[in-house]
């Protein structure tokens, strides 16, 4: 009984977190008692902050707006992961109702996705805004198209109660909401530099709005 007692009671009990210097292999705390002190190195509760914010909405951002056929569905689903629940839900719906990734698929497009500006809003912390050009390379009607557009979003975030994990990519925030605006309008232009005028696309917009529609 005693032995059963001592390994439920060692299987329970919380490891020992030790911080040890790699240069001098000076032991600096232990169970978060400090037992030194080493330049470059601050013992203290986490915090989240500015730059969490700034990593989970550029990775959102990237999964949705960086089209790869080959990791389309990895990228989509680990979009779809870092959302609130019921905005991902409502977000899925959206994209088989408007066959966002049917049409992408059927026209092969790939895309590059290049962030210019990531800031958090000084008047709101829980909001950033992006912007960034997007490049686009679809086949339409046999042709090959490009497309250059440049767009600004606004992604609202929400700290997530789990703290720091895996389906925030240890950020603590989830993607609330996205609001999107367009920018330019240019011309969709073919091989030799035809222009052709600019098709209606499909594209996840507001779709993570709460809104009803």
């Amino acid at each position: 009984v005693a032995s059963g007692v001592g390994n439920v009671y060692q299987y329970l009990r919380r490891p020992d977190r030790i911080v040890v210097d790699g240069g001098t292999g000076r032991v600096l705390s232990i169970n978060d008692r400090n037992y030194g002190k080493e330049e470059g190195i601050e013992f203290g509760p986490d915090r989240l902050t500015r730059e969490d914010k700034i990593y989970i909405t550029r990775e959102f951002v990237k999964a949705v707006y960086q089209v790869d056929p080959a990791t389309r569905p990895r990228d989509i689903e680990r979009a779809l992961t870092m959302m609130v629940p019921d905005s991902a839900v409502k977000f899925s719906r959206w994209l088989k109702e408007k066959g966002v990734l049917d049409q992408q698929r059927a026209e092969s497009w790939q895309t590059l996705w290049n962030p210019m500006d990531v800031s958090v809003d000084k008047n709101d912390p829980y909001s950033v805004s992006v912007i960034g050009k997007q490049n686009i390379t679809k086949v339409i009607n046999g042709g090959t198209v490009t497309d250059s557009r440049q767009l600004r979003l606004t992604i609202k975030l929400v700290a997530d109660n789990k703290g720091r994990a895996d389906r925030n990519l240890r950020s603590g925030f989830l993607i609330s909401s996205l609001d999107y605006q367009e920018l330019n309008e240019p011309g969709n232009k073919v091989a030799g530099d035809t222009v052709m005028p600019r098709s209606a696309e499909i594209t996840p917009l507001t779709a993570l709005q709460n809104r009803d529609e």
